[in-house]
């Protein structure tokens, strides 16, 4: 069952209107030396010559501009069927002057002036109790996402909450399967928790959590890969602090932006290219 809802639920897209700071990060392919291979997706965009003329370079070291050399197309048959899987990527260079960036993290569109720094580690607190995470309400995880095709007539985003289950445990329930929506339930006596400031990570044997005190920004489980909630590098720009992270889908990591915007968390996720299921 959760399975096929999260097939139903593929991620796409959110683009961010012209008034709009930010936008998603693009995944990174490959780097050779000041080369490196940005993922553009199944095809191309229009004008991208222009319309992404630069891409700025995140990486473990530094940030760097780099410009826009050419298009390539990148075929792979992913389960030997006979007919490969294609996508494209786009081939930019450092600009002269940019100093090394170290391993590419992730690339963001136009030129971002800022500082990247690596988080602290997370550091251990004690076991999670029901009285601290459970909940009345559900919660939906703050990416700013929708899905391929249109939800079916009363199916609403996936949610989760917290419920007491027996004397001292919680299970994770999921709003529109219950209980049952996870075979086996998740129970938070399985969980590690640690704080990662401003954050709050919960560590299930399958699934990971990711809290900004008690709100859940997004939640990870395993599916064909690990579960990932893992915050990489904290950009600073101006006034305002912007953290990239690795959001684990059903199939693979992808590189997520998560900031602060008034009152509000938002995520703003660019969905992996091709599916990686056979």
């Amino acid at each position: 069952m959760r399975n096929a809802l999260m097939l139903g639920l593929t991620l796409a897209s959110l683009a961010a209107s012209a008034a709009e700071r930010w936008t998603a990060p693009y995944a990174l392919e490959d780097q050779q030396g000041r080369t490196f291979r940005v993922v553009l997706g199944a095809k191309a965009p229009e004008d991208v010559a222009s319309r992404l003329e630069f891409m700025t370079l995140l990486g473990k070291k530094d940030l760097a501009t780099a410009r826009f050399q050419r298009v390539e197309a990148v075929c792979t048959d992913l389960c030997d069927s006979g007919r490969p899987t294609c996508h494209t990527v786009g081939v930019y260079t450092q600009e002269p002057g940019t100093g090394d960036v170290g391993e590419g993290l992730a690339a963001l569109p136009g030129r971002v002036e800022g500082t990247l720094s690596a988080p602290l580690p997370g550091k251990p607190e004690k076991a999670p109790t029901v009285k601290q995470w459970a909940e009345k309400e559900f919660q939906v995880p703050v990416d700013e996402s929708t899905p391929a095709t249109p939800l079916p007539e009363g199916l609403r985003p996936l949610a989760y909450r917290w419920v007491p289950h027996g004397d001292a445990s919680a299970v994770l329930e999921e709003r529109q399967g219950g209980v049952d929506f996870f075979a086996p339930p998740f129970q938070l006596t399985d969980c590690r928790q640690e704080q990662q400031p401003p954050f709050t990570r919960l560590t299930c044997p399958g699934a990971s959590l990711l809290y900004a005190k008690q709100r859940l920004l997004f939640a990870s489980f395993a599916e064909y890969a690990e579960p990932t909630t893992a915050w990489v590098a904290t950009l600073r720009s101006g006034v305002q602090e912007v953290y990239l992270v690795r959001v684990g889908l059903k199939a693979q990591a992808v590189p997520g932006l998560l900031f602060r915007d008034g009152e509000r968390w938002r995520l703003l996720i660019r969905p992996a290219d091709y599916p990686l299921l056979c």
